[in-house]
């Protein structure tokens, strides 16, 4: 009895050891991934270009005794591609964690996160590594132009320990959406670029053509609408849109609206369609209108264009174009009359009444700073035969012309050899005109002839 006893007590021994073996080496560590609407593949069904976003759920369930901490990686396999090799854009295809899904672990996707062909880490478990599920939500969207046909791709999910030495498992899904053929929009300038450049005193830069061009039949009638973002310069300076203008024309089956018109940051309808929605074409001309009042620089914005409709038509963008707007710098002083500085009084004779004469003085400028005139008297007024008029007999004065600005010399003052200041711009540095009167007295003792003297001007920024 003894020695039967002793060889149960060693098979005993034997078999704990190898269930206990078994066990550690079938531990539970693995992923599954189920669509909500039941099956094996991600069905987004029938989906065409208008259609907003598509929404399916699947459902993660991570079963797992290591008793570590795991993740649980996402990455795309094949793109949605079609036979002939169209795909649908990465960014059409993102996903995001059903916030409070899970019971312990971290969602990273909390977000929208494009499926990419790259690895996202889309859950972290606790710290014990228990098992846990959560629920991803996958939106897809086909953008407009998309070839028709059925596409098909493949998500791959991998289950990893992290510091353990158990097995990573992996899963795979099928995606599976069919696109059908339906109207589309194309907008570009007419030589194909999403960028419109324009720039004053340059024929080609005055303006630009914008296609736009309507594909098939949308069934109901639709509008194109525009909206102008604002045209904003790199010293932060803001483009009017009184600046520039656009029409629309060419139409041959629905309405472009009347214009000029000026551009706005609310939308503009640009065109309305037939009835039905029918192919049709048509340009829109944008030009510089008045580029004046506003200052130098180099202005850059966007262009929207958005449609609206019923009857399915999914209203929303159609396209964005880029547009930059140069400006040259202007900074110039137009001196009336042109003397090339030279003031000239012919045959003055003793007796004589003072003469007078005038300058008027014009400042164009878009630079938005403060700036200052001055004069340079270089000599008194002297004849040929070098006779010289005293210097108190030349005086000047400024007068207003609708000036903004400050003038220096309201006052008869005597125009003295050298700098004088004659005038100071208003603090935005405003475009403006004012006059000066020159008043020359003639001494008694002055001998007849022809006088004259240099004076020079200069505009500058203060």
């Amino acid at each position: 009895m003894k020695k039967i006893t002793g060889y149960n007590t060693i098979i005993f021994a034997i078999l704990a050891f190898l269930f206990i073996g078994v066990k550690g080496a079938y531990a539970a560590f693995n992923i599954s991934v189920t669509p909500y609407e039941g099956g094996y593949d991600l069905k987004f069904g029938k989906i065409s270009t208008l259609n907003q976003w598509i929404n399916k759920e699947v459902k993660v369930r991570i079963t797992s005794d290591i008793n570590k901490q795991y993740r649980v990686i996402q990455k795309l396999l094949e793109p949605l591609s079609d036979v002939v090799g169209n795909r649908i854009p990465e960014n059409n295809l993102v996903v995001y964690g059903l916030r409070g899904t899970n019971n312990y672990g971290t969602m990273h996707v909390e977000t929208e996160w494009p499926v990419s062909l790259g690895r996202t880490n889309i859950y972290t478990s606790n710290q014990q590594g228990l098992s846990d599920s959560f629920i991803l939500v996958y939106r897809l969207q086909v953008p407009q132009g998309q070839a028709p046909g059925v596409y098909r791709g493949r998500i791959a999910y991998y289950l990893e320990p992290i510091d353990a030495s158990a097995s990573p498992a992996t899963v795979v899904l099928n995606i599976y959406c069919e696109v059908e053929t339906h109207a589309s929009i194309e907008i570009s300038t007419t030589f194909g670029s999403k960028v419109i450049r324009l720039t004053p005193g340059k024929p080609e830069g005055e303006s630009c053509d914008i296609a736009v061009k309507i594909n098939g039949t949308f069934g109901v009638q639709f509008k194109i609408l525009q909206v102008a973002e604002p045209l904003v310069s790199s010293e932060g300076n803001e483009l009017s849109n009184e600046a520039l203008e656009y029409v629309a024309s060419q139409a041959s089956g629905g309405q472009v609206q009347p214009g000029p018109m000026s551009l706005s940051s609310q939308p503009q309808v640009i065109y309305v369609s037939s009835p039905k929605g029918e192919q049709d074409s048509f340009i829109i001309t944008l030009r510089i209108k008045d580029l004046e009042k506003e200052k130098a620089g180099r202005y850059r914005g966007r262009l929207k264009y958005l449609l609206e409709g019923g009857g399915g038509i999914k209203s929303g963008l159609i396209e964005t174009l880029s547009l930059e707007v140069e400006n040259p710098r202007i900074f110039d002083l137009i001196v009336t009359p042109e003397t090339g500085g030279v003031i000239q009084f012919r045959n003055l004779k003793p007796l004589e009444p003072p003469r007078i004469y005038y300058v008027d003085f014009e400042i164009k400028t878009n630079i938005g700073k403060p700036y200052q005139i001055n004069q340079n008297v270089l000599s008194e007024f002297t004849s040929k035969e070098g006779e010289v008029i005293p210097r108190e007999y030349f005086t000047l004065r400024t007068e207003p012309l609708d000036t903004k600005g400050l003038l220096k010399l309201p006052n008869k003052t005597e125009a003295k050899i050298g700098d004088m200041v004659l005038f100071v711009s208003d603090k935005p540095g405003s475009p403006d005109k004012f006059r000066i009167i020159y008043e020359l007295g003639i001494p008694l003792n002055i001998t007849p002839g022809d006088y004259s003297t240099r004076i020079s001007y200069s505009l500058s920024e203060i």
